[in-house]
């Protein structure tokens, strides 16, 4: 369950930047992006925080729960006649965690692959079949400990997963 507070004054700055490249059946992308999001003095649900902590928030500048120095994600794709092969990978330099987000969680990736394939009948509308693969290398990584402000509960990446699908177009 999501406990919603707000700061009295907030800053996010950052850079980001984006490639992308295409040449025939062959797709790819990244991005990376540097950013840093700062708050002061929580000044809502404030009953969801040791006195200690809201002392601290309301005279200092703080990072938010949800600042991580570094983002980035890429992914590439190849269609070869009517069956796309993909893959994708996200990093994470670290969410902030500890007494008023001081330290920061360790740093994370997650690779996954997928394969779709395209049907088409005569008279009939086209299906794609699907199969994906999330967290390929099953890395067990947590995105939060359960401390620092605002984060109530340890959360954890997904673990391997595997899907598949059907779709129509219209």
């Amino acid at each position: 369950m999501l406990n919603e507070f707000n700061y009295e004054k907030g800053e996010n700055r950052g850079v980001e930047a984006k490639v992308i490249y295409h040449n025939a059946n062959f797709r790819a992308y990244a991005n990376l992006a540097l950013a840093q999001q700062f708050a002061t003095n929580i000044v809502s649900q404030q009953f969801l925080f040791d006195p200690a902590t809201l002392a601290y928030v309301a005279t200092h500048t703080i990072y938010t729960d949800l600042s991580q120095t570094f983002t980035g994600s890429a992914g590439a794709s190849y269609k070869f006649q009517d069956t796309r092969f993909s893959t994708d990978m996200i990093y994470g330099s670290g969410l902030r965690a500890g007494f008023a987000n001081t330290a920061h969680m360790s740093p994370y990736a997650q690779v996954n692959f997928g394969v779709a394939h395209d049907f088409t009948w005569p008279g009939a509308m086209p299906i794609t079949a699907r199969f994906d693969v999330i967290n390929v290398f099953d890395t067990v990584y947590e995105l939060r400990d359960g401390t620092g402000i605002g984060v109530f509960a340890p959360q954890y990446g997904p673990r391997r997963g595997y899907f598949a699908g059907l779709s129509q177009k219209f």
